[in-house]
This record gives structure tokens, C-alpha cells and sequence, in this order.
């Protein structure tokens, strides 16, 4: 079973690098619309997405200190103002991983988002948004005053204001 999902998720990210389908990853997070319209870059696929993370032994990390500093971590994700007009899949699949995020210092934010939508995020299709995690450890941290940590994992979250 395990195989047989590898290549069906190797297969779908071939096809939509072939086919030249854009995967519109920018950012993290998770939203199916509503809130105010986030800054940043406007983001618009008219046609399929795929987005695909395989990490079989590895950790993946993101780390900022100081004050005032920000972590954001993005995996198979999109943030901000994105449309898909057509289907979207999300798949990270993680096998013996640590995933982590950390933000420290007084105001500072840690953001993580894996097969997730932040922002205003419109689907005009299906979607499908699947993490698969087997001996990994997910973690996500912001330490000092004022701080913020938000985790979406396989989720939508239109809170703009969130993050």
C-alpha cells in the first residue's frame, strides 16, 4: 500500500510538471476564503495544482531568533491571495522525519503549514489535502513575550490575521 501510494503521488508530480500545471506554493497556511485580502503577491492557477513534499529520512527545519523575527514554513502549501480554478492536491508524505519550526525572541511568530491553504484561498474544484506522517515527530514553537505559534496541517484557515 505504501508503494503503491509513493507512486501514485510520483506519478501525479510528474504528470503536473509535464503538462507545465503551475503548483502556485507560495506561503502557508490554509483558508477557503473570507477576511480581508492579504498582502503580498496575487496568485492565480487556471488549471490543475499539484503540490507534493516526499521526505523520507529527513528533517526539515526553520529557525528565527531575535526580536521581532518570524518563522514561516510552508510545505505543499499555499498563503496569501491564491486562486485554483480547477482541482488542488496537496500531499506531504513523511516517513521517519522531524518536521520543526521555532521562532524565539519577544514578538516574533512561528508558522507552519503542511498540505495547508492560510489566507484567502479559493478552490474552484476539488480538493484534496493529505499529510502522511509515520514515524515523525511535528512540532511547532514560538518562545518569549508576546509571541504567536499557529500549525495547520492539512487544514484550511482563512484567519489572515492568524499569522
Amino acid at each position: 500500500m505504501k508503494t503503491l501510494l509513493l507512486t501514485v503521488i510520483a506519478f501525479a508530480a510528474t504528470a503536473a510538471f509535464a503538462s507545465g500545471n503551475g503548483s502556485g506554493n507560495n506561503g502557508n497556511g490554509n483558508g477557503n476564503g473570507g477576511g480581508s485580502a492579504p498582502s503580498g503577491p496575487v496568485i492565480n492557477i487556471n488549471d490543475d495544482s499539484v503540490q507534493t513534499t516526499s521526505a523520507m529520512h529527513s528533517s526539515i527545519k526553520n529557525k528565527a531568533e531575535g526580536s521581532g523575527t518570524e518563522a514561516r514554513q510552508n510545505i505543499s502549501s499555499n498563503a496569501g491571495n491564491v486562486t485554483v480554478n480547477e482541482e488542488s492536491t496537496q500531499i506531504t508524505v513523511l516517513k521517519s522525519s522531524s518536521v520543526s519550526n521555532s521562532a524565539s525572541g519577544s514578538n516574533t511568530k512561528a508558522t507552519q503549514s503542511l498540505a495547508s491553504n492560510v489566507g484567502v484561498v479559493n478552490i474552484n474544484g476539488d480538493s484534496l489535502q493529505t499529510v502522511y506522517a509515520k514515524h515523525s515527530a511535528i512540532a511547532n514553537s514560538a518562545k518569549g513575550s508576546a509571541t504567536k505559534a499557529v500549525q495547520n496541517i492539512s487544514s484550511n484557515n482563512g484567519c489572515t490575521t492568524c499569522n
